[in-house]
């Protein structure tokens, strides 16, 4: 019923996203070359520079696995010799390897947004802040830190009248590039305004099962969005 583009939706890996976003000023999605082991270790060996790959690349890098997923098997190389110890722990023969972009706030601390979009709006998922450039929701510590709770909070609230406002035209190209009724990113904002995507996808997970107690704020944004889809969905069975 809807995003039924096969081809558009296979594109949406870790490079198709960073290609879809090269010509979007707005937009840094860090350079991200689809590798073979031999091609690693020939940058961990020192036979090839890592330029080779990644236009102007310097260390660090992250590296990844080609079908790891939620920060498995992702790590920060700082330096050749790491990446031959990563391999050495690594049985895989295909690999991600990103530019490492520093997107720590001036508190030193980290900040990533999951963003939903339907039919080219934007809704708020969550914001999770963290000390570790890794950042993931269920590892952010945000049930035992009630500050980290209070600034998602005013973030949420106030995400249609800020966060989306300030990358409303990155958002537009973003949609223009992707095609499809349905997809989600996540992202932070960079301290010169632009916004870094990390990801893009048809399927991440986006829920509603945190507890209300500690979390009063989401149920309302949460029904924002699945209204949303509720009706992106009863509109396109109408039609079909």
């Amino acid at each position: 019923m809807i995003n039924g583009s096969a081809l558009t939706i296979a594109g949406l890996t870790r490079d198709g996203v960073c290609d879809l976003c090269a010509d979007i000023p707005e937009i840094l999605s860090p350079e991200t070359a689809h590798m073979v082991r031999d091609g690693v270790r020939a940058i961990a060996e020192g036979r090839v520079p890592l330029s080779y790959f990644l236009d102007g690349g310097t260390f660090p890098i992250i590296i990844r696995p080609l079908d790891s997923h939620a920060g498995q098997d992702l790590e920060k190389i700082d330096a050749p010799e790491d990446l031959q110890a990563y391999l050495a722990t690594k049985p895989d023969e295909k690999f991600y390897i990103t530019q490492f972009v520093d997107y720590s706030g001036p508190d030193g601390l980290f900040r990533k947004q999951r963003v939903a979009f339907i039919k080219g709006k934007p809704y708020i998922s969550h914001m999770a802040v963290s000390e570790n450039w890794m950042v993931h929701y269920l590892n952010a510590g945000m049930d035992e830190k009630p500050e980290r709770r209070a600034e998602e909070a005013a973030f949420m609230d106030g995400f249609d009248e800020g966060f989306a406002v300030r990358h409303a035209k990155a958002f537009e190209s973003l949609c223009n590039a992707i095609d499809l009724e349905y997809f989600g990113i996540d992202c932070a904002e960079m301290p010169d305004g632009r916004l870094l995507v990390f990801e893009a996808d048809v399927a991440m997970i986006i829920h509603s099962m945190d507890s209300p107690d500690l979390y009063p704020y989401k149920p309302r944004a949460m029904a924002k969005l699945f209204n949303a889809v509720i009706g992106l969905l009863e509109a396109e069975a109408e039609t079909a």
